[in-house]
């Protein structure tokens, strides 16, 4: 709506659809370039004094000062322009002019002037102003700056072409004007977004300056934390692919395996995704300490999930995790019941004293500890894990009454590795390792035979008769006098030879079974008459066979024993040879080996494995032209498992039985892992007792992590050591930690001697250690505590360090508790990381952390929950320690709530000592001794003690509570808040508002009185006054204040009586 009413309404229903431009003055369009002497093909292509034609309203552009055409003309517009104007409008088609426009003609004045500054001079960007603003003098020039584009003498372009364009939809015109006004229009609306305001108004001045400076602060957050999200990557996802598939190569063995410390130590420092520089730059803080040749790293395990397993349940126990096992495991039925839970304690505490006891560098009979917890037991098969004890003793030949390793005849831990794990395919150098096996098997046999003989001696004594102090020999004489009897000694009806009323052939049997080898000699050869008379050679051959060494016949000897035996078997007619001659002489002589078995001989299953036994040989093939060892033995073993105790055995119930046929073959992993579905409990001390001497083969990192059994690249058994500790302890390990340490301490058994291999046990040791330390946060019990006058208490594992192979306890305290104490920083648990960052002697985070919790607790309203710290789980290394009655009811300097108390327990505590608060910077502690006054200022107020609480406050001189209505002395106090520490200027919102509602509240109490008084009135002046101060402080540090701050200490101040 114009000035003048609405012109020439009638015509606009007389528009032109098809119409292209509209006229120079009818549209906030830029008008296009004209084209002089050129014919005007195309009815919607006007030039620029082609304002009576047809034309239909183009959309509008947004300009500066927003949408102009038709509906917001000016009320002053010349009589020239009001003309064009009526014409421009007759050829529009628009909407109704609003009725409401304001013919404001003085203010279209002022706002047409104030765009005219920004025009003048800008050639450019006189295009996107608004059309209807220009004067006279403007359009003169804007006609002679479109006229000076067409250069004068130029052949124009053939009309045809403007035809062709016009016939495809296409204004040629218009197109070149698009182009040409692009950047023209971009850079006239980023200098209207730019425009500073003019206005005058103080209130819109500062609201501005209050816009940007909070869209200021907006950007800049939002740019630094993408930055940060940057580094973030950066750091953490740097990832080296060529690394990775060396990695992946290694782990599935499809290339060698890096042996060099170099290697293992890059593969231990990178990530997931490779080496990152976060590590890189934790590395180069901590060279010094890892420089030494145990050097722990803490690094996050590479090769997938903890050693330790998934926590288990208590009364449920969980599956188990390897899966070469897990389907046996699946078949049977166990539960956590009340006699498991105490045998595991018996277990632990004989773990415990076995640590004890190598720290203190004696010998410790594990064998004989760990099968009298198995007597102990009420399990079908406990009797049988005690017989493999025994049979593991007399292969180890351990000896309970020596404890010290210089001792005749001690072995110490790790005696067997050399030979037992000496991995080369020549049979001789692991000769005296199967010997011993060998040996010890069948001594183990032997004795419990004689066992047995005793036994049932002891139980008839009336038809054995012995009388006295029976020898040996009356023993097996009164034993055979038994069995005969009961007509037991053979199978079938045999005659068997006699010598007087003994039967000579069973008596030197049974005393070959005994191995009572002195004694069946003496009998042969005090009866040598008798014996000649029958045969004789055999006591030149049970002679031979007595002194030799190795327990073997000569060459000759061995072809007439053989010649004999076999003539005997061929001729002699069936049932009239005694079957105990032959079986002397297969015995002595070890012949035909081919038949590994005696006949007609009642026996059981440990006759028939004595009998394996004492026919193998380790002997060189010199001496031994029939090949039958260890090995043999051990085939021999595997088969009857394969038949009997496969998947579908029938002998499963017994498998105890087959566990110690194993365990005597020496088949010491495969014994291992074929008892761990059955009884994990077992099978774990077990292997621990096999490895605590040397006698199990544990795999390397190389080998896969979810197999319980392996098998190197020679094709040896070994087995997963790390991981089947680690995952028996999650049995307890969340409400015992201590011994879950001394079982995973147990892991560094393989890191002698130092090897690669071994190095990557002792990281995989360390590793489990710090697992368990954030799993179950008993930081007290495993790295130490503090009594109350900041001695330490050492933790189970600092008592051990040496068995972990940390000898320094420096570097001990900077790898496993300074990263337990991040991660419990990080997680928000403010009293285990005081308690960890102390033990590693870093005083400086340690007050820190608690200026931190001291100013989040302050910023908690009154009248809400107070802020808990939550205390250290109590620690049973002080509760051993603390001998001291009054210690034990304050042995922790940490178990406290408050962080208030928290932090002046500790800095009391470094104030007292120059070791401490040397380490500390002095405004760190500065700093907390403020935000502890502060605290303490606040219960006072909590407590409604408006004058103590305005005492605490004054010292601390935050606030201008001294200034006296000095505008100067508030001014420097608010320039001094800048150089306040982050936690108290965080805190100094609620300082305020305490101190006015003090000021306030305490004013009230003083003017309350009944009667007047002159101090009482200069006293709530002063209080007055102090509160103005605060206010006028408030004000000049406002924008540093919260609005929400800002707020209650108006309302708090008005109440106050400061307004």
């Amino acid at each position: 709506m114009s000035l003048f009413g609405n012109l020439n309404t009638g015509n606009q229903s007389r528009a032109s659809p098809n119409s292209g431009s509209s006229a120079f003055f009818g549209s906030s369009q830029p008008p296009k370039a004209p084209t002089l002497g050129t014919p005007t093909p195309y009815v919607g292509s006007s030039t620029l004094f082609d304002i009576g034609g047809t034309s239909s309203n183009p959309p509008p552009t947004t300009s500066l000062f927003g949408t102009l055409g038709a509906q917001a003309q000016q009320p002053t517009q010349l009589p020239s322009q009001q003309s064009q104007a009526q014409q421009q409008q007759q050829g529009t088609d628009q909407a109704p002019q609003p009725s409401n426009a304001r013919p404001a003609y003085f203010d279209g004045l002022l706002e047409r002037g104030r765009q005219r500054q920004f025009a003048t001079g800008e050639k450019d960007n006189l295009n996107a102003l608004p059309d209807l603003q220009l004067g006279l003098g403007d359009i003169s020039r804007k006609a002679r700056e479109l006229a000076g584009t067409v250069i004068p003498g130029r052949k124009q372009g053939d009309s045809r072409a403007h035809y062709l364009l016009a016939a495809s939809g296409i204004a040629p015109g218009a197109a070149l004007h698009d182009l040409k006004d692009f950047n023209t229009v971009a850079s006239t609306a980023k200098r209207g977004t730019d425009e500073p305001s003019r206005t005058v108004d103080v209130d819109a001045y500062v609201a501005n300056l209050h816009a940007r400076t909070s869209q200021l602060m907006i950007e800049e957050a939002l740019a630094t934390s993408a930055r940060d999200f940057d580094r973030f990557l950066e750091e953490n996802v740097t990832m080296d692919w060529d690394e990775q598939r060396r990695k992946v190569y290694e782990h599935f063995g499809l290339t060698p395996r890096a042996n060099t410390g170099e290697d293992r130590a890059g593969l231990k420092e990178s990530g997931s995704f490779g080496r990152s520089r976060r590590q890189a730059r934790s590395q180069s803080r901590t060279s010094t300490m890892s420089a030494s040749r145990n050097a722990s790293r803490f690094g996050k395990s590479t090769l997938g999930k903890s050693v330790l397993g998934k926590p288990g349940v208590a009364g449920q126990p969980l599956p188990t995790e390897f899966a070469d096992v897990a389907e046996t495991a699946a078949t049977i039925t166990s539960t956590a019941d009340r006699f498991q839970q105490q045998r595991q304690q018996e277990f632990a505490e004989q773990v415990r004293l076995l640590n004890e006891t190598r720290s203190a560098g004696r010998l410790f009979p594990l064998l004989h500890s760990f099968g009298r917890v198995e007597e102990k037991s009420e399990s079908d098969q406990g009797n049988l894990y005690v017989e493999t004890y025994k049979a593991l003793i007399q292969i180890v030949k351990e000896k309970p009454q020596l404890s010290e390793s210089t001792e005749r005849g001690a072995i110490p831990e790790r005696f067997y590795a050399d030979m037992y794990l000496r991995e080369t395919e020549e049979r001789e150098s692991a000769a005296p390792m199967r010997k011993r096996i060998i040996e010890g098997s069948r001594t183990y046999l032997e004795k419990r035979f004689f066992q047995n003989v005793e036994s049932l001696i002891a139980k008839n004594p009336r038809e054995a008769s012995v009388g006295g102090v029976p020898s040996v020999l009356q023993k097996i004489r009164a034993y055979t006098k038994i069995r005969a009897s009961r007509k037991d000694l053979v199978l079938e009806e045999t005659e068997l030879q006699r010598i007087g009323e003994d039967h000579c052939w069973v008596i030197v049997y049974y005393l070959l079974r005994s191995g009572h080898f002195k004694e069946a000699t003496e009998y042969v050869t005090s009866n040598a008459a008798a014996f000649r008379s029958i045969d004789r050679n055999f006591a030149t051959y049970i002679t031979h066979f007595y002194n030799s060494e190795d327990r073997v016949l000569s060459n000759n000897l061995k072809a007439r024993i053989d010649s004999e035996y076999a003539q005997r078997q061929r001729i002699a007619p069936e049932n009239t040879i005694d079957p105990f001659r032959m079986a002397c002489y297969k015995i002595v002589g070890r012949c035909d080996l081919s038949s590994r078995a005696i006949d007609k001989i009642s026996g059981d299953m440990e006759d028939w494995m004595w009998l394996q036994f004492s026919l193998a040989r380790e002997v060189p093939r010199s001496l031994d032209n029939e090949r039958y060892g260890l090995e043999e033995v051990q085939g021999m073993i595997k088969e009857i498992g394969q038949r009997h105790f496969g998947k579908n055995g029938d002998s499963l119930d017994s498998y105890g039985t087959y566990f110690r046929l194993q365990i005597m073959g020496g088949m010491f992993e495969q014994a291992i892992a074929f008892l761990y579905p059955f009884s994990y409990i077992s099978a774990v001390h077990f292997g621990i007792a096999l490895d605590y001497y040397g006698l199990l083969r544990v795999s390397g990192m190389s080998a896969p992590e979810t197999d319980l059994l392996s098998f190197n690249t020679k094709n040896l058994p070994q087995i997963c050591f790390g991981r089947m500790v680690g995952y028996y302890t999650r049995d307890f390990r969340s409400v015992a930690a201590a011994p879950a340490a001394d079982y995973l301490t147990l892991i560094c058994l393989n890191s002698t001697p130092p090897t690669p291999e071994a190095q990557s046990y002792t990281n995989l040791c360390h590793e489990a250690l710090r697992d368990l330390i954030l799993e179950t946060r008993e930081y007290s019990t495993l790295l130490g505590d503090m009594r109350p006058d900041g001695t330490r208490i050492p933790g189970a594992i600092e008592r051990h360090l040496g068995l972990i192979h940390l000898e320094d306890q420096e570097e001990f305290l900077r790898t496993v508790t300074v990263q337990a104490a991040s991660t419990a920083d990080d997680s928000g648990r403010t009293t285990d990381a005081v308690l960890l960052y102390h033990l590693a002697e870093d005083y400086e985070n340690v007050t820190t952390i608690l200026n931190r919790a001291l100013s989040e607790a302050i910023a908690i309203d009154i009248g809400q929950d107070a802020l808990r710290l939550q205390p250290l789980k109590g620690s049973a290394v002080t509760q051993q320690l603390n001998t001291n009655a009054s210690q034990q009811n304050s042995s922790s300097l940490l178990s406290v709530e408050d962080p208030e108390q928290l932090a002046s327990n500790m800095i009391g505590l470094y104030n007292s000592n120059a070791m401490y608060y040397r380490k500390i910077d002095h405004q760190n502690r500065v700093t907390c001794g403020v935000l502890i006054q502060m605290s303490q200022a606040k219960k006072l107020v909590a407590n409604q003690k408006w004058a103590e609480a305005l005492d605490k406050i004054t010292p601390l001189g935050i606030l201008p509570l001294e200034a006296s209505g000095s505008i100067q002395f508030v001014r420097t106090t608010a320039q001094n808040f800048s150089s306040l520490a982050s936690p108290i200027a965080r805190n100094i919102g609620p300082l305020l508002m305490w101190t006015i509602t003090c000021c306030g509240k305490q004013r009230d109490i003083l003017r309350s009185g009944a009667y007047a008084d002159r101090t009482r009135n200069e006293m709530a002046n002063s209080l007055l006054t102090k509160a103005k101060d605060c206010m006028i402080f408030a004000g000049l540090i406002k924008y540093k204040l919260t609005g929400r701050v800002y707020d209650m200490l108006a309302q708090a101040a008005g109440e106050g009586g400061a307004y």
